[in-house]
């Protein structure tokens, strides 16, 4: 199946003798949005969900950028093709097609073709008799009732899609296309309503060969529920995306630079058209800015040439280093979580005492996603340190965490003593741990009627610990202990007071 797209005039008020109030310039063209497969079989995308007209510098023929799913029981999926609003008038100007044979197949016609040219509006210039479709000869009006279908189809600029999304749980709904001066060239950035309530900004970037490259740029939820996007709308001289769904309606920075981190190689790395470094951090860009130290590169994304303090362990950044204790056997999670929509995350494991690392095997225990490295029961062979190393343009790597994980036996019972500094700090978290879990313990055993009362209680054996430290006299120990007493007296007896009514209820109900 593909999708068709149709052309007809706004003047168009019928036939004098045939077609009566119908269209007399009506005609469709294929519209061809698929990926190229193996043996010529192609993958196509035929429901059109949206369109974005980008105006060039001539009007007459924008860029037509159109937003297409697919109605496959076999396939989820969405695409973006690109299309010239000159090639499309090419084709309603090409041949017809025409159904010829015993199994009326489409075919081209190539018989005479009535003045004037069917589909075309009514102008003086062609006849000035022809004034409205009513004063058509009747050989134009039959001839489009049996030749609708023009024979030549649409295709993309590109000859494939600029932008697909197979297997994930939403569908694209909606685009709005801003065109960006950067410092290697202008690039078409995409912003994509989908129907999960989430925007996509995308850029596709042509490298010298002819091929495309499809990069995210930023995927942003805008409204917490699910809500389909229904519109979008782009102010460039703002800056601003504006965001509508039925929960609302949103504002969006076009540029979100300080995303991208605090070093040059992760801002050159993202490849947006909007941010660059200007060698303190990474800002908007400026066509006219004259900074020396400005640096951006979309095309290729090579830090190593763009940064001088470009470093290959860290792409120039500090790399930040944590401790995560696990209990043995339970589950533990190493979060780690890239700024980069196109950074390929792997993990690298140093034995404590080694100064080798290795990556870190994924099976059914050991998984690896989007958000971090998940080991269902840890062991104590998974101790050491962890380093969640970012991958990026198949060369460029650098550390983004170090990891320090420590186990944790049932009870403390099988730990062994550690000496230095490390094992001081260690030791001193698990105390502050165990306090807080006993404090914890504490508060949802005793019978207090708020956490005032708790606190106050709290407050007492702390100031009776010091008196009795500083040597109080008989009398006032003794009074302090008559206050908690007397309070105790009036818990137990709200408690029994309460008891009792719920008891005379009770036999309310049952007389």
């Amino acid at each position: 199946m593909k999708l068709c797209i149709y052309l007809f005039t706004q003047n168009d008020v019928g036939g004098l003798r045939s077609l009566t109030s119908k269209w007399t310039t009506f005609l469709k063209a294929r519209l061809v949005c698929s990926i190229p497969g193996p043996d010529g079989v192609d993958t196509h995308f035929d429901e059109l969900q949206d369109i974005f007209l980008l105006h060039t510098r001539d009007d007459k023929n924008p860029i037509v950028y159109a937003v297409f799913s697919t109605s496959s029981s076999i396939f989820r999926g969405s695409a973006v093709c690109v299309y010239s609003m000159a090639d499309i008038r090419a084709v309603f100007n090409g041949p017809y097609s025409h159904k010829e044979g015993p199994d009326h197949r489409w075919v081209e016609y190539e018989g005479r073709i009535p003045y004037p040219r069917p589909g075309m509006c009514p102008s003086k210039t062609y006849d000035p008799r022809i004034k409205t479709t009513k004063d058509f000869p009747d050989e134009v009006i039959s001839f489009i009732r049996l030749h609708p279908l023009m024979h030549r189809s649409v295709y993309p600029l590109t000859g494939r899609p600029v932008f697909t999304r197979v297997r994930v749980d939403y569908s694209l709904t909606n685009i709005v296309v801003d065109r960006v001066l950067a410092d290697d060239g202008q690039y078409e950035v995409m912003f994509l309503g989908t129907d999960a309530g989430s925007v996509l900004k995308v850029v596709s970037i042509t490298q010298e060969n002819w091929s495309t490259e499809e990069v995210i740029l930023e995927e942003l939820q805008v409204f917490q529920a699910s809500s389909p996007i229904l519109t979008l709308e782009l102010s460039s001289k703002k800056q601003q995306l504006y965001v509508g769904s039925r929960e609302g309606l949103a504002q969006v920075s076009l540029s979100r630079c300080h995303l991208y981190g605090q070093a040059c190689a992760e801002c050159c790395l993202a490849r947006d058209p909007y941010c660059a470094w200007d060698g303190h951090s990474c800002s908007r860009y400026v066509p006219a800015s004259k900074r020396r130290s400005r640096r951006q590169d979309i095309k290729n994304g090579d830090p190593a040439i763009q940064c001088w303090d470009y470093d290959d362990n860290h792409g120039g950044g500090k790399v930040e280093e944590k401790v995560l204790f696990g209990v043995q056997n339970n589950s533990t999670f190493l979060e780690c979580i890239p700024k980069s929509q196109q950074a390929k995350i792997r993990w690298y494991k140093q034995n404590l005492g080694s100064e080798h690392r290795e990556e870190v095997r994924l099976d059914d225990r050991v998984v690896s996603t989007d958000r971090g490295l998940l080991i269902r029961s840890l062991h104590a062979s998974d101790v050491g340190i962890y380093f969640c190393v970012a991958q990026e343009n198949t060369h460029f790597t650098y550390t983004l965490l170090q990891l320090t994980l420590q186990l944790l036996t049932h009870g403390y019972r099988d730990r062994k003593p550690k000496l230095g500094e490390d094992a001081i700090v260690e030791q001193q978290h698990g105390a502050e741990a165990r306090q807080r879990y006993k404090d914890y313990m504490r508060v949802m055993s005793t019978p207090f009627h708020s956490l005032e009362e708790y606190c106050d209680s709290l407050w007492l054996d702390k100031r009776a610990s010091r008196m009795r430290g500083k040597g109080l006299g008989h009398g006032k120990w003794k009074h302090m202990q008559d206050l908690r007493k007397s309070r105790n007296r009036r818990h137990h007896r709200d408690r029994e007071e309460g008891t009792e009514r719920k008891s005379q209820v009770r036999v309310i109900r049952a007389a």
